[in-house]
């Protein structure tokens, strides 16, 4: 029982400074969702960024066509390359196959095609495969060396730029929550601060008759927290309902094999519980802040 009314009159002392504040709590609750609000987008675009990255890179790769030759040294040639560090695959695609799939690829115009089969013009080639697209450079340098290959082709204009671009906008997107995060500690620690203010004397008091610290810190922490779950909760709403709104409109109007968005029922879910414990850990942190500016408690 005794541990109920003590909870309880924390629980209500935090709830009656949330209230007190007004305009002053309404102010900081905006200001904190806009800011958390901004922190789920950058968090969405950098999942969905590492998403569309990670399928690219996966598509990425070497294509060594091969001069005119028997089975024994195409086989020889891709041991070879299975060898070379960084390969983590090798495929081989005969002049055929590769006749049929282009075919396929233009449909009914495809079978204009259809007299080339007797003369088949394409080379043998093998598909090449790297742990890492970084590594699809070095690795098509040296295939270029090897004899049996007529050509080497490989997306040179995509890889550096793709790798570089990614992790620029990793760097920036983190920079970005960490500051946003700051200041959304900032405007809850001046909400606080305005009731530590007020009541500075009452709780000099209530440590002069013996009040212990943790005493006099938990209903600000549940103040703060308060004002963390509100804005965290608004933002969450309006990230929610705004990823499946673009989520659904991309899906629609913009049809593009490569560039495919996290399925919001995978994505929101996490993202709105992160983003509310973001908002009660940000209230208590503005809390924790306020106090030692203040009270020196």
């Amino acid at each position: 029982m005794k541990k109920d009314t003590y909870l309880h009159r924390h629980v209500r002392e935090g709830i009656n400074n949330f209230k007190r504040n007004g305009w002053m709590t309404v102010t900081s609750v905006s200001s904190l969702a806009f800011m958390i609000f901004l922190v789920g987008v950058a968090f969405l675009l950098l999942l969905n960024l590492n998403h569309i990255t990670t399928k690219v890179e996966k598509n990425v790769e070497i294509h060594v066509y091969l001069v005119d030759t028997n089975s024994n040294d195409i086989k020889a040639l891709s041991n070879t390359i299975r060898s070379f560090e960084y390969v983590s695959s090798v495929t081989f695609i005969s002049k055929n196959e590769g006749l049929q799939s282009f075919m396929k690829n233009l449909g009914d115009e495809g079978a204009a095609f259809q007299t080339l089969k007797k003369d088949n013009p394409l080379n043998d080639e093998l598909v090449v495969k790297t742990q890492q697209p970084q590594d699809i450079t070095t690795v098509a340098k040296r295939i270029e060396k090897l004899k049996l290959v007529d050509k080497v082709d490989y997306a040179k204009n995509v890889v550096g730029p793709l790798v570089t671009s990614t992790k620029l906008a990793r760097l920036i997107g983190a920079i970005f929550i960490i500051c946003l995060t700051f200041i959304a500690v900032h405007l809850v620690t001046n909400t606080i601060k305005i009731t530590v203010l007020a009541r500075k004397e009452e709780i000099q008091l209530r440590k002069l008759i013996g009040a212990t610290n943790h005493f006099i810190r938990i209903p600000f922490f549940i103040e703060g927290s308060l004002i963390g779950l509100l804005g965290a909760s608004i933002a969450s709403i309006l990230i929610g309902v705004g990823y499946y709104l673009v989520f659904t409109y991309f899906n629609k109007y913009i049809d593009i094999t490569l560039i495919e968005l996290i399925s919001p029922s995978r994505l929101v879910p996490i993202s709105c519980l992160s983003l509310l414990i973001l908002g009660i850990l940000i209230g208590i942190w503005g809390a924790i802040s306020s106090l030692r500016r203040i009270v020196k408690i």
